[in-house]
Formats: structure tokens, sequence, C-alpha cells
């Protein structure tokens, strides 16, 4: 599925990102751009994160990335 409609990120993309060793949504916006343009796809790249990693991401710290 589509996750981040800016930057044409999906989820099976994402997932490849993830078992290389991204760091959570940190990791995933460094090396796709997803969240990076109207940040729409922030939520689900939080749960994404959370649901693949088992490891629950503050949200702030996603808006940080953002913010550079």
């Amino acid at each position: 599925m589509l996750v981040c409609h800016c930057h044409r990120v999906n989820d099976a993309r994402i997932d490849q990102v993830l078992a290389a060793g991204a760091d959570g949504v940190r990791g995933v916006v460094r090396a796709t751009r997803a969240g990076s343009g109207c940040g729409g796809c922030i939520p689900m790249l939080r749960e994404l994160c959370a649901t693949r990693t088992g490891r629950v991401t503050c949200p702030q710290h996603a808006d940080a990335v953002l913010a550079g």
C-alpha cells in the first residue's frame, strides 16, 4: 500500500528499510524521504514502525526529524 504520496513510498519499501537496520521513523525518513513532504503520512509511519519493530516511537521524535 502507498504510505507516502508525496514521495511515492509504499509499505514494502518501509519494510525493506527497517529490515536493513533503520532506526524507526527517523531512519525511514532518512532513507526514503517519506514523511518529509506534507507530513500527512507521519501517523502511518509511526504505526508501521511500531508494529514492524515492536518499538513504540515517541510522536515528538518523528516531528523533530522533519524540522531538521
